[in-house]
């Protein structure tokens, strides 16, 4: 007879395993993504882990993956009672409980779940979770937390850190990858008496198109700019 009642008492070191813990066996061993306890309330994991410790004892069609309302899950936990009485395991199920998805009370349960799994034989091989999900209703499209821990990054091709830092080199910062700039213009000396400077140059442009431009300002002897009386215009008419 399979028992794990009298194996595992209340102050067993089996019901002081963490949350983390029981998280990673069930992602692990079922190959899911459930990130709280509250997600197995719908009794489909232990279905599941059930199934694979006693093969056949469930129907994997009949497994409910999409049930939503607490009424929903009792469908789950008749067919988990019906595998532990057909395989003699000696477990109450608090079904009440368990539905209305409390954490400590999934807490409980999900920790036994795991002491009743490591005292079975190794798991048969070529076990599939996932495609036995598959199987079950709204296998096809199943909550993300019960959908594959792979389907994440490995299926859809995910972007990579190696594929975007291997898409273009690194930029360095050093002197010699610096591009040099050509000298400006306004930095070029210009006291060789053979070149003429940009004023000159508008208006000699500006006088062959017919534009009229006020002449050059004078000097003083200070050095500062002395508007001539003929840079203004005598009138708004000369104005264009």
């Amino acid at each position: 007879m399979r028992t794990a009642d009298a194996a595992v008492g209340i102050m067993d070191s089996a019901y002081f395993v963490s949350k983390k813990e029981l998280l990673d066996f069930f992602n692990t061993t079922l190959d899911m993504n459930l990130t709280k306890i509250e997600q197995t309330a719908t009794g489909a994991v232990a279905c599941q882990l059930c199934e694979m410790i006693f093969p056949k004892s469930i129907p994997v069609s009949r497994i409910d993956w999409g049930c939503r309302a607490s009424f929903e899950y009792i469908a789950n936990y008749k067919l988990l009672q019906a595998a532990f009485t057909k395989n003699r395991v000696r477990r109450h199920l608090d079904v009440d409980k368990l539905i209305r998805g409390k954490f400590q009370d999934n807490l409980e349960f999900c920790q036994w779940l795991k002491a009743f799994h490591d005292q079975q034989p190794p798991l048969r091989d070529g076990y599939d979770p996932a495609a036995v999900r598959a199987k079950g209703k709204g296998g096809r499209n199943l909550p993300p937390h019960f959908r594959p821990s792979k389907g994440a990054t490995g299926i859809g091709g995910g972007i990579t850190g190696s594929s975007i830092s291997g898409s273009r080199p690194p930029l360095s910062l050093s002197s010699s990858s610096t591009p040099s700039r050509p000298p400006s213009a306004a930095s070029t000396p210009r006291r060789a008496s053979g070149i003429t400077s940009t004023s000159t140059a508008k208006r000699s442009s500006s006088a062959g198109s017919g534009v009229r431009l006020p002449p050059a300002s004078s000097r003083n002897s200070a050095g500062r700019t002395v508007p001539t009386s003929s840079s203004f215009p005598t009138s708004f008419s000369t104005m264009k």
